[in-house]
């Protein structure tokens, strides 16, 4: 039986149909794009590679917000180097802003490269017991542009919750794009389908005129 997605318009085909995400119907819906690779439904080999990799993790934070400019990324990293006080922690990074990847920057290796091997992508070091993954490592220049849709931006997160190798962190922090995209559906998606703990971070403003654009991902 195909699965329905809560935030779906009643007519959905469902996650498994064969039109998932390629109907009129869909066109309206936030799922389309990441239905229509096939991300909402069970893939059992993707599920198992993702549970292999993070098997080490012991909690996730995805650090997020309905609007752009309030300072996720500089949380996330704030956050990160916060945690590493205590050194008997291990905190890892994965940015997911793929079109406007940042925290390289912010966290001073911008010029670094990861390394790949046949088991999958080794993080950058940013401390003894930091490391960073971002889309920003793979590209040719800091002001290379990203304009991907929801696909291939999918695929590039799944790539990353399957291959890069992690090994065991007390702390996985997840920095986002603003908004509820193809990039927080994914995460979620795949995070709610194996054995891990994880949670959220909700980043705003103190201003009252906020308050709808700070439930909207929530």
């Amino acid at each position: 039986m195909s699965k329905v997605p809560v935030n779906a318009p009643s007519n959905c085909p469902g996650t498994n149909s064969t039109k998932a995400g390629k109907t009129d119907m869909c066109k309206s819906c936030p799922n389309q794009s990441t239905c229509a690779l096939g991300a909402m439904s069970d893939s059992k080999q993707d599920i198992e590679d993702i549970s292999k990799a993070l098997k080490g993790v012991k909690n996730v934070c995805i650090i997020l917000s309905g609007k752009g400019g309030v300072g996720k990324s500089s949380i996330t990293s704030n956050l990160a180097f916060e945690l590493s006080q205590d050194k008997n922690l291990d905190i890892g990074v994965l940015d997911l802003d793929i079109c406007g990847s940042s925290l390289p920057r912010y966290m001073g290796v911008q010029n670094c490269e990861v390394r790949r091997t046949v088991e999958g992508w080794t993080p950058v070091c940013v401390s003894d017991n930091i490391s960073l993954m971002s889309v920003g490592f793979l590209l040719s220049s800091p002001d290379q542009a990203l304009i991907w849709n929801g696909n291939r931006k999918n695929g590039m997160i799944l790539s990353f919750l399957k291959q890069v190798q992690w090994g065991s962190l007390d702390y996985l922090l997840i920095d986002t794009p603003p908004g509820t995209s193809d990039e927080h559906l994914s995460i979620t998606n795949y995070l709610s389908k194996i054995n891990i703990n994880f949670g959220a971070i909700v980043v705003t403003t103190p201003q009252v005129l906020e308050e709808p654009i700070l439930l909207q991902p929530v």
